[in-house]
């Protein structure tokens, strides 16, 4: 482990120390120690929501809830109003949009009104004990209209998903008065239904149908003898078509034309060409300077490479050798001799071009007389075109009036019709029962009742728990005190290096025994720049009985248990506090006694010590310090806050650790925060501390479990 402070660094040698891998994270175990250390705080903010969800619980009554089910079939029943409206005839709604209109009507004032009045208000909503109280005091909102709104409150009216079924519910205390009120409900809404669907305008519609009619087969008598006087069968299909035909005529004339002029140049050059060229024409010409079975080369080679092959086997004056040499000779010869044999071969034939511009020349006339025939009949196929383009024109500017005459008239026919077959729908469907709305399950068959006493109690529970939570959270993050070692580890970053329980004599059991061992190894084995510790300055916040006894008995450990020579230095008790047996006498500007412990010593007169001076300068000081260092091989120095800050931080130096020693619920956490700070500020090595007056709230069982 490795404890690093302001001025230089400690080394314990001994890994499996107790202290070794304590974690400063927060467990279980601290939740359960802070919730029981706040356990009133904890139960009273727990108990109000309690409390609540009980009277909750005592003061609701069942409330019983009667739902119908009403079939929306979608059709053309919805329709426009205004007879003279120029839109569409029949506004036809999507589905969902229609039953959602449902929903709308059966909430509406007035059907809720018709409600309540067959019902009866007194019976309906009862007055209540203290509804006197309200009647003196006016609002302006009569007693029908607080009715309707509280009648809204208790009914419910929801589209069933995915289909077109409107579930109509009305809730109360009463079972017979909540089925009564789901069917009154219903029966005023199909009624108000009826009434607002009435519509006697099918009549006032057909007149202008016939009207319409009549005109529209005027004009389409009109419109035929037009087009049987013109031949045409589609007036913008046959004027598409004559344009194109002329259109098409015209670029074929073009064609022709150029075609026409092209191959009378082409006949003109070919002409020129024929007679220019010549009736015969060089073929080809050879010459060749090589011999019939000219070989000698060849056969030179193969005597060369046949010598080779001898002289690899033979010695050169060997007959075979000799033999090859002469035909070799003989070749050489041969290939010197001049050769007079040379060749020449000559050819002309009679010119193919000839034969080739003849065709062409023919080819060309006979195409050059085929387009002159093909150009006038097409001038003759122009003049029936644009006979027929004019022949339309005439009547163009009549059969577009007539054409939008027409249109006109079938759009108003059409849109009155549907108005008036709509207004007729809806005359018979207003007189029909329930119309397009059928009452697919009536009130008393679907009755559920709803009691909030367990949700109530079980909201006030949960709420107990949170609102205790939270107390308690808000208690500890209020809490100055420590009442764990983990949260002074959290808070100053240190390690415990010792805990002790709270009591009568809580450094007379065998874990205190235990503690204070383990802490005096931890003392001895650990290292400062490579030697060992001696002199520990233990440091508290506030006078405490239990700060003396406990560096008594970590003294005694040194001395009795390890046999050091042990040097105490208590300067929080008062001056004469210690008694010595034996002689004073003055070590290291220290007035010392020996105590009737072996081997431990004791200051005498610690206001009277020169190393105790508030004038000492630090150089005497640490000189003092190292004299008694080599008299002691183990020197404890404990004080308080109270203790003169100059010699307080010149002891944060002299000495090899400082140890602060924290209280349970004593020591406030803004003045471990400063004895820490003093610490470091003064240039002391701080090693950890010492955790004391621990109380521990959670039973045993809960600890073993956490």
């Amino acid at each position: 482990m490795m404890i690093s402070g302001h001025a230089g660094e400690l080394e314990n040698k001994a890994p499996t120390s107790w202290a070794e891998g304590r974690s400063a994270a927060f467990t279980m175990r601290d939740f359960w120690t802070a919730a029981f250390f706040h356990r009133r705080v904890v139960l009273l903010a727990a108990l109000l929501p309690i409390l609540v969800g009980i009277f909750a619980c005592l003061v609701t009554k069942t409330e019983y809830t009667a739902s119908s089910l009403l079939l929306v079939m979608v059709n053309r029943e919805v329709a426009t109003q205004n007879v003279t409206d120029s839109g569409p005839s029949v506004l036809s709604i999507e589905g969902l949009k229609q039953v959602e209109s449902e929903v709308q009507i059966i909430e509406s004032a007035d059907v809720i009104r018709d409600a309540i009045a067959q019902i009866g208000l007194e019976r309906l909503f009862p007055p209540g004990r203290l509804s006197f109280l309200r009647d003196l005091v006016p609002s302006g909102i009569s007693p029908m209209d607080r009715a309707i709104e509280r009648f809204r409150k208790n009914m419910r009216t929801t589209v069933l998903s995915g289909s077109n079924i409107v579930q109509v519910s009305v809730s109360n205390p009463n079972r017979d008065l909540a089925i009564e009120a789901t069917d009154e409900l219903v029966k005023a809404y199909l009624a108000y239904r009826r009434k607002i669907f009435e519509n006697p305008t099918a009549n006032i519609l057909m007149v202008e149908v016939e009207r319409f009619k009549r005109d529209l087969t005027a004009t389409d008598n009109e419109i035929e003898s037009l087009k049987r006087k013109a031949g045409v069968i589609d007036f913008a299909q046959d004027a598409v078509l004559a344009a194109n035909q002329v259109d098409g005529i015209v670029q074929r004339q073009r064609q022709v034309a150029e075609r026409k002029v092209a191959v009378a140049a082409q006949l003109e050059k070919a002409e020129q060409e024929m007679q220019a060229l010549p009736e015969t024409v060089f073929d080809f010409a050879q010459k060749s300077n090589a011999s019939g079975n000219d070989d000698d080369r060849n056969i030179l080679t193969r005597l060369l490479v046949e010598r080779d092959r001898l002289l690899s086997q033979f010695t050169p004056s060997s007959p075979q050798v000799r033999e090859v040499e002469q035909k070799i000779d003989t070749v050489r010869k041969t290939m010197g001799a001049p050769d007079p044999r040379l060749y020449a071969t000559n050819r002309d034939v009679r010119n193919p071009a000839i034969s080739y511009m003849n065709n062409m020349v023919l080819s060309l006339r006979v195409e050059l007389d085929a387009l002159s025939r093909q150009e006038a009949e097409l001038n003759e196929q122009k003049q029936q075109a644009q006979g027929r383009v004019a022949t339309l024109q005439g009547v163009e500017t009549r059969l577009t009036e007539l054409n939008r005459q027409r249109e006109t008239l079938s759009e108003g026919y059409r849109e009155y019709l549907r108005r008036a077959v709509a207004a007729n729908v809806e005359e018979t469907a207003s007189k029909v029962r329930a119309s397009n709305v059928r009452v697919v399950e009536a009130a008393g068959a679907a009755v559920t009742s709803r009691s909030m006493a367990l949700p109530f109690l079980a909201a006030g529970v949960f709420g107990g728990l949170l609102f205790g939570a939270a107390a308690g959270a808000i208690a500890s993050a209020l809490r100055t005190g420590f009442i764990t070692p983990m949260e002074v580890e959290r808070l100053l970053g240190l390690p415990t290096l010792a805990e002790f329980a709270d009591g009568r004599a809580p450094f007379q059991t065998v874990a205190a025994e235990t503690a204070i061992g383990g802490l005096a190894t931890l003392l001895l084995d650990s290292e400062l720049d490579g030697r060992p510790l001696r002199a520990f300055h233990f440091l508290s916040q506030e006078r405490h009985p239990d700060v003396p006894v406990f560096c008594q008995r970590l003294a005694e450990e040194f001395a009795i248990q390890r046999g050091l020579r042990t040097l105490l230095i208590d300067l929080s008790e008062p001056a004469g506090a210690h008694r010595a047996d034996d002689g004073v006498e003055a070590r290291g500007g220290l007035t010392i006694a020996r105590t009737p412990v072996p081997l431990l010593w004791s200051v005498a007169d610690s206001e009277r010590s020169p190393l105790l001076s508030v004038r000492l300068p630090m150089v005497e000081g640490q000189r003092m310090m190292k004299e008694l260092e080599d008299q002691f091989d183990a020197i404890i120095i404990s004080s308080s806050a109270s203790v003169a800050s100059s010699v307080k931080h010149r002891l944060n130096r002299l000495v090899d650790a400082n140890i602060l020693i924290v209280r349970a619920e004593e020591t406030r956490k803004a003045a471990a925060l400063r004895l820490r700070a003093d610490v470091l500020e003064s240039g002391g090595v701080l090693m950890g501390f010492v955790f004391m007056g621990r109380k521990y709230y959670v039973p045993g069982w809960i600890y073993r479990i956490s």
